[in-house]
């Protein structure tokens, strides 16, 4: 499932081709992956992107917002009318090389210049719907989503109140979107191995000088993902069909030593793989 990073920089892809275009009809082949009236966006001008945790947000002027999670195999493409290239962001299954619409096209936006915005989705796990802007704090309040890495209520302070609330290993908390949101597998693994800090950790077990660091671990491994375009790590590319770098520069994902070439261990922790270092981390 694409991280931070990759829906973000996703989120960015949708700005660039996307803005001012608007919904002239909507093609739904699927109708579970649909929720909501396709009638209340049809006429709506695209004015911008947003994204909270991994879940995306297509701004309309009318009012309305689309929003979409991509989930395990989801991908968004999008196809210029006069252009021979698709543009896809999300999952790169080898089953999507053809042009869309295909059999695992479910939902199709068309735009009044001709251009078209498909959902692929071969697990179909994904979703879009259709939500009025007024709505949309809702789904994204706090109970559903903690503060995310880089913006200001995500500090020291705040790391401290949760983790002094849970015996739970520290990696499962840091993936808890209830408690911090966008963090996944890949940057929880790296980021508690630049605090020096084993995953399996009961959380209250941190000090406070742990947790100081671990934040700027969080914050460094998040910075330099989305400087590379995010993980391409399960066929994730951006809207350009391009794959994130992060993977050249991964800590200990998927990695079998770390870089300072000491051997690095996998164990699963809530059922992901989990890898470390036992000589940096404690």
């Amino acid at each position: 499932m694409p991280e931070l990073p990759e829906v973000e920089t996703i989120r960015k892809g949708i700005v660039s081709k996307l803005i001012g275009k608007e919904i002239k009809d909507v093609e739904i082949k699927v109708s579970k992956l649909f929720v909501g009236n396709k009638n209340d966006i049809i006429g709506g001008k695209i004015t911008g992107a947003k994204r909270v945790a991994k879940v995306l947000e297509i701004v309309l002027d009318n009012g309305y917002s689309i929003i979409i999670h991509l989930k395990m195999t989801g991908q968004l493409v999008y196809r210029d009318k006069d252009s021979e290239k698709s543009f896809a962001g999300g999952h790169s299954q080898k089953i999507y090389m053809v042009e869309p619409p295909h059999a695992f096209t479910h939902i199709i936006y068309t735009f009044s210049d001709g251009s078209h915005l498909y959902f692929n989705d071969f697990r179909k796990f994904g979703w879009n719907k259709i939500v009025k802007a007024s709505d949309v704090t809702k789904m994204f309040g706090p109970d559903k989503f903690g503060p995310e890495p880089l913006t200001k209520n995500f500090t020291v302070d705040y790391l401290k109140k949760i983790f002094s609330k849970s015996g739970k290993a520290v990696k499962l908390v840091l993936m808890d979107q209830q408690k911090i949101g966008g963090i996944g597998n890949i940057y929880a693994n790296d980021a508690l191995y630049w605090a020096g800090i084993i995953p399996t950790r009961p959380a209250k077990s941190l000090s406070d000088a742990e947790i100081s660091k671990l934040k700027n671990a969080i914050e460094k491994v998040i910075k330099l993902s989305l400087d590379y375009g995010g993980s391409s790590e399960n066929t994730y590319v951006n809207i350009e069909g391009k794959k994130g770098r992060y993977m050249e520069v991964t800590a200990v994902y998927q990695k079998k030593t770390d870089p300072k070439k000491h051997p690095v261990k996998r164990i699963a922790i809530g059922g992901r793989g989990t890898f470390y270092c036992e000589i940096c981390q404690k």
